[in-house]
């Protein structure tokens, strides 16, 4: 009796058993040092994450963009620099590994992988990724050409749990809720460095790596950078949400009732604040960028042409109302003063200066050349360009592949809106369109997509243009 009682309830006596040896032992560890039981808290619930990942890859996925986003949060808590890149990968590959357990989703199916062009771009550009370890141009190692494979490779495997994701209209706006919280969360922890300063922790990290913070401090104030890991990605993803909260709120009332239009325009104006305060000027020019793009596809839209006449009247406000001594006012006039800003002439005078390096090197200078301590002839070069990084580091002929690649996503974007048929599918296709638009513009000022938060956004949204282009409108549960 007692064998067969054992044998019916095996997984039941396992975890009784484990429980009654990890109890102690937990208990044990935790009274010998604080750092011990820190280690101890760590893992349990890495398990818990992974475990939770492979189960449901859906819930990982999320997870592990809360956490990449979150995680600078952490380190400057903790007072020392952190491996990132590992845990987020390790994030990655466990939620992959669910992705591919996880059976019975029939849309992926629908995706073809082999002779779809925008698909077939990706790859293109991943072959030339792997050429990229015979430049010659690399002078000591090829740690450059090892973190940028690594980056990109985290980023497809991104755009690809999202493809999985999204089935239907009901998987993209949980997708969209998601962000619209999180961006909110970071607009408001931005509005209270502002408001009462940054917190005695953040003061101690910046004290301590000052390296990481050169761009925070500048003569108007400080740069606020909420708990992401630079003022720059934090701008452009306050950009990216503000786009997002104003084409929503041109929807009808039947599409997205008053109340939830009350809670989109109270985190508008968190994240509208908040993008003033990180003193991103490249952000600052995005917003409109994005609203000029819903106002051409949108016309005939009467909400979506008030709320342009409303930002116009704003932003005219703030470009010439009587505000000469706030110092987030008068940066954000010279993101679009041009010449009159001295910043903005350096850039300029070395993007000319370095063009003959970039007609007689057509494969570049190899990945994060640029960078300070490469040893190559672009050592220290600031690009402050997206696409004149990628000129300079990958040549010409990388710089097409990636315009390219560009080009065939937004012309999937736009066919995706003319495609749909309900308001709900116009308008989160419209967001789209928007957001990428307004990635690709900022790319030129900014190195927007290889900002690893932004970089999340932007794939994520390179993996649903894609796959709703697979998705027909009947087949969309909205």
């Amino acid at each position: 009796m007692p064998v067969e009682f054992a044998k019916k309830n095996i997984y039941s006596l396992f975890i009784i058993i484990c429980w009654v040896i990890l109890v102690p032992a937990i208990a044990y560890i935790s009274a010998q040092d604080v750092k011990y039981t820190v280690l101890l808290l760590g893992l349990a619930i890495g398990i818990a994450v992974a475990g939770i990942s492979i189960l449901n890859y859906r819930a990982g996925y999320y997870i592990a963009l809360t956490v990449t986003l979150t995680v600078r949060l952490l380190e400057r808590m903790s007072g020392a620099e952190m491996s990132v890149g590992v845990l987020i990968d390790a994030m990655v590959l466990i939620t992959l590994l669910g992705s591919l357990l996880k059976s019975g989703d029939k849309s992926i199916k629908k995706v073809d992988f082999l002779r779809d062009p925008a698909l077939i771009t990706f790859y293109i550009y991943a072959g030339f990724i792997l050429l990229q370890f015979f430049n010659p141009a690399y002078v000591h190692d090829r740690h450059g050409w090892t973190t940028f494979a690594r980056v990109y490779l985290r980023n497809m495997i991104f755009m690809y749990l999202v493809m999985k994701m999204i089935r239907n209209m009901d998987d993209l706006k949980i997708f969209f809720k998601f962000w619209i919280i999180i961006l909110t969360l970071a607009a408001l922890y931005a509005c209270v460095q502002q408001w009462f300063g940054l917190m005695p922790f953040e003061k101690a990290f910046i004290a301590r790596y000052p390296e990481k913070f050169k761009t925070v401090i500048i003569l108007t104030g400080i740069r606020i950078f909420s708990f992401v890991s630079d003022p720059a990605v934090f701008g452009v993803i306050m950009a990216c949400g503000c786009i997002i909260n104003i084409v929503l709120l041109t929807s009808s009332n039947k599409m997205i009732p008053v109340f939830q239009k009350v809670l989109l325009f109270i985190s508008l104006v968190l994240q509208f604040m908040a993008l003033g305060y990180s003193g991103t000027r490249t952000a600052y020019v995005m917003v409109p960028m994005g609203l000029v793009i819903m106002l051409f596809v949108n016309l005939r839209n009467r909400n979506a042409v008030i709320g342009a006449l409303i930002f116009v009247f704003a932003f005219l406000v703030v470009m010439f109302g009587p505000f000469h001594s706030n110092t987030t006012v008068i940066r954000i006039r010279t993101a679009f003063s041009g010449s009159e800003d001295a910043s903005l002439n350096v850039r300029d005078v070395n993007r000319h200066r370095i063009q003959p390096y970039i007609y007689t090197h057509p494969i570049g200078g190899g990945f994060l050349s640029c960078e300070p301590g490469s040893g190559s002839e672009l050592d220290g070069f600031p690009p402050d360009s997206g696409y004149l990084r990628t000129a300079l580091e990958q040549g010409y002929i990388g710089l097409i592949l990636v315009c390219i690649n560009i080009f065939l996503v937004m012309q999937y974007t736009v066919a995706n809106y003319f495609r749909s048929n309900t308001e709900t599918e116009k308008q989160l296709t419209l967001v789209i369109i928007c957001v990428m638009f307004a990635i690709v513009v900022s790319i030129y000022a900014q190195e927007s997509s290889g900002l690893i938060e932004s970089a999340l956004l932007y794939y994520g949204l390179n993996g649903i243009s894609i796959k709703l282009k697979y998705l027909s409108s009947p087949n969309i549960t909205t």
